[in-house]
């Protein structure tokens, strides 16, 4: 694809509500009007776990008989590569793992443009992707579970790690290409883009909707300060200056009281005197 992308070509991407893109470079020409939240996402190595019974010699045979796989020779986990469209699944000594893998469009990687005016949307968009995906994966592993009698009750999958990769937001876009970044949250091997991280027991896109929430309020600072300035001096004005009032009112009559005691005080002293007392 040419670095001057076609407005036709726009057009058909909008017109889409969750468009997969091979292209990784689209933002680097897009001159378009763009909604709040924008870029280019993709899930990566989204990986789900349970724990199963444990491994014995029947099961093991019965499984590399059936599938093609390969087998470490020291952890003895068995890789049984698409055992399912785009599922790896490893079974090692209790623990049965899936690994999805997304699909390869014209020697790329499969990769969304998500588009969203609000939070919520952006939510919406991601959440339905990556429900989608966690249904695969626990079909997968629990079918697999049931055919070799390895279901322990109560165990369900988890995820176990996962990754976010995320292009088309500016200061992700300004990092150079030969920036390397292992952070603890986020890192950076590919030549463009980053990558969200979490691992065990962690939600796969929270990080992600984070960092673009994030930005987004940075880039619109400028407007939120001006906004709350505005909230201040309309409270100051409708609030504050009765407020005012209400305070001088009161101290004008905690000073009239205290005339008044010190009146009595003085008429008493005076009475005292007068009769003796």
């Amino acid at each position: 694809m040419k670095k001057d992308i076609t407005e036709e070509y726009l057009k058909r991407i909008r017109e889409n509500k969750n468009p997969s893109i091979p292209k990784e470079d689209i933002f680097n020409s897009m001159t378009t009007t763009r909604k709040p939240y924008s870029f280019f996402w993709r899930p990566n190595n989204y990986r789900r776990q349970m724990r199963v019974g444990i491994k014995t010699n029947s099961a093991e045979k019965s499984i590399v008989a059936l599938f093609p796989h390969s087998q470490n020779k020291h952890t003895k986990l068995i890789s049984i590569t698409n055992y399912k469209e785009n599922i790896t699944i490893q079974y090692g000594k209790d623990k049965l793992t899936a690994i999805w893998k997304q699909r390869i469009i014209s020697g790329k990687k499969q990769t969304w443009f998500i588009e969203a005016d609000t939070q919520n949307e952006l939510n919406e968009i991601l959440d339905n992707i990556k429900q989608k995906i966690q249904n695969n994966i626990d079909d997968a592993l629990i079918e697999f579970a049931r055919k070799f009698k390895l279901l322990l009750p109560f165990e369900k999958p988890e995820w176990s790690r996962y990754e976010d990769w995320i292009k088309g937001e500016e200061y992700i876009d300004n990092l150079p290409i030969q920036c390397i970044i292992h952070a603890k949250h986020f890192k950076k091997v590919y030549g463009v883009g980053v990558e969200a991280v979490g691992g065990k027991g962690e939600e796969p896109t929270a990080k992600a909707k984070q960092y673009i929430t994030n930005r987004m309020i940075e880039d619109f600072s400028p407007e939120i300060a001006e906004s709350i300035n505005n909230i201040v001096k309309t409270f100051e004005d409708s609030a504050l200056l009765p407020l005012t009032e209400q305070i001088k009112l009161h101290l004008e009559v905690q000073r009239e009281t205290l005339k008044t005691l010190k009146a009595i005080q003085n008429e008493k002293r005076s009475l005292s005197k007068e009769w003796g007392w």
